[in-house]
């Protein structure tokens, strides 16, 4: 990010002087979050690190740093020489001692890093850090806890501007321009419209070129079995091969590369050439025959039939690679799996019930206990949602989220209650429902299908309701 733009938003960045509720790790990006709601993002993208502050709440994420709960976070402070900034955080621990720490965000692509260190005997000790490196992987300085915290040696010099309002964003996608007032409203835009949009496209374009693979593969597997088909379909012509040849046994010379007899299975009689391998006797070109014509004997069935699920599979791949194409999240993985087929994956999740809430939501519902550890275990990403009846036994269902945006509180409440129609609690009132994203669950290695374990729940007492109530409620 242009340092200009890094020592702007320093100068009139109000996320300071306010006590720490949590740090969560996601991805890239590092969330600390405050009290009141706002919450200060630090973006470590390889191409463009930057921070910003906003009041909107971020994703359910894994938290770091939890010694940090309560501090008090300070003025940021830009480096004057590099894209590095620093927070000083004042902290009261347990013993009523008040410790120093020292937040450093290098901003410098193309591996930007998060340092966490604490201030002793006025030395700055790493804690912890985002990325951690020895003086094995880069030998101009080590990134590791219990060691003094060293700035990179770079030759960068910063070029400063004189930056003024309006900050023009372009979008890449639509070539759309916004203007913003401040700042940190355009590095907001900027992670939205650019940064999370790039990895967007680039997510898709993985999933699409991992169902062309598919494809691929299952076409020249087609093909093959077609030309197989070709080759059993001649078998009245390895059956006359080989009732010519064994009359003919004494005719043949070991060397000689054609038959050349009468085909008296013909009522014209007339004359054959039947191709031989010189480098086998004559009786081994009779079985040679043999073996073609038992084979596709055999065989037709098999492959016709091989053919038919084969044309079968390539269409619901190519329709997995559409629904991908309009927008839907379906990983790859779905269309192969070393212990299930996945063309079964595929069956499997036509046959689910769907509730399209928007292009940005869906709702999925099993209602069978195959059904219920597919959805967790393979169909469910792990920013969706999961929502499951506490006590009772019942289905499963899935929130996806495909724009991976927090859905409204209303749409969860919704999701418990169709959860608490598919249970055994389906007649009761205030049913309780535990519901947590996808990211928190866990398949026991050899447990029955349809059991998970989770964590990071909350729990939600709400009344069953049935899907055709539900998409009233939802205006669908």
């Amino acid at each position: 990010m242009d340092y200009s733009i890094l020592k702007k938003w320093c100068e009139q960045s109000d996320a300071h002087d306010l006590t720490i509720d949590s740090i969560s790790h996601y991805g890239n990006q590092v969330a600390i979050s405050f009290r009141g709601g706002k919450q200060l993002r630090i973006v470590l993208d390889s191409k463009d690190a930057f921070v910003y502050s906003q009041m909107a709440p971020g994703r359910r994420c894994d938290r770091i740093w939890p010694y940090l709960k309560h501090a008090l976070l300070k003025k940021p402070v830009l480096a004057p020489k590099d894209r590095i900034i620093t927070w000083d955080l004042h902290h009261i621990d347990i013993y009523n001692q008040l410790r120093r720490y020292v937040l450093v965000a290098e901003l410098i692509p193309p591996k930007p890093n998060l340092i966490l260190c604490e201030i002793k005997d006025f030395k700055g000790i790493v804690v912890d850090a985002i990325h951690k490196y020895s003086l094995a992987d880069n030998p101009s300085r080590q990134m590791l806890p219990n060691f003094e915290y060293m700035s990179p040696f770079t030759r960068w010099k910063p070029v400063v501007k004189n930056l003024k309002p309006p900050y023009i964003l372009t979008d890449p996608q639509s070539q759309e321009t916004y203007q913003y007032e401040d700042v940190n409203s355009y590095l907001a835009a900027y992670h939205q419209k650019v940064i999370i949009a790039q990895q967007e496209l680039g997510y898709r374009k993985r999933m699409l070129a991992g169902w062309d693979k598919l494809i691929v593969k299952q076409e020249k597997k087609l093909e093959k079995q077609r030309q197989e088909l070709a080759t059993a379909q001649e078998i009245d012509t390895w059956k006359l091969y080989a009732e010519v040849i064994k009359y003919n046994l004494d005719k043949i010379k070991q060397g000689q590369d054609t038959l050349e007899a009468i085909n008296y299975y013909d009522e014209a009689m007339p004359t054959i050439h039947i191709p031989l391998k010189p480098e086998l006797s004559p009786q081994a070109n009779l079985n040679m025959y043999l073996k073609r014509y038992q084979k596709a004997k055999n065989g037709l069935k098999v492959i016709q039939e091989n053919i038919r699920q084969g044309e079968q599979n390539l269409q619901q791949l190519k329709s997995a690679k559409a629904r991908v194409e309009a927008g839907e999240e379906l990983d790859p993985g779905l269309g192969q799996d070393k212990h299930q087929k996945g063309q079964d994956k595929l069956s499997l999740l036509d046959k689910l019930l769907k509730i399209k809430v928007s292009d940005e939501f869906e709702i999925v519902i099993g209602r069978k206990a195959k059904e219920n550890d597919f959805i967790s275990t393979k169909l469910g990403r792990p920013h969706d949602w999961w929502f499951h009846t506490r006590v009772f036994r019942g289905a499963h269902v899935l929130l996806r989220c495909h724009q991976k945006t927090d859905p409204p509180e209303e749409l969860k409440r919704i999701c418990c209650s169709l959860a608490a129609w598919f249970s055994k609690a389906r007649f009761s009132t205030n049913v309780p429902i535990d519901y947590t994203q996808v990211r928190f669950l866990r398949k026991p290695r050899g447990s029955a299908p349809g059991f998970v374990t989770y964590t990071n729940q909350q729990t939600a007492y709400v009344d069953p309701l049935d899907p055709r109530q539900a998409r009233e409620i939802l205006g669908l």
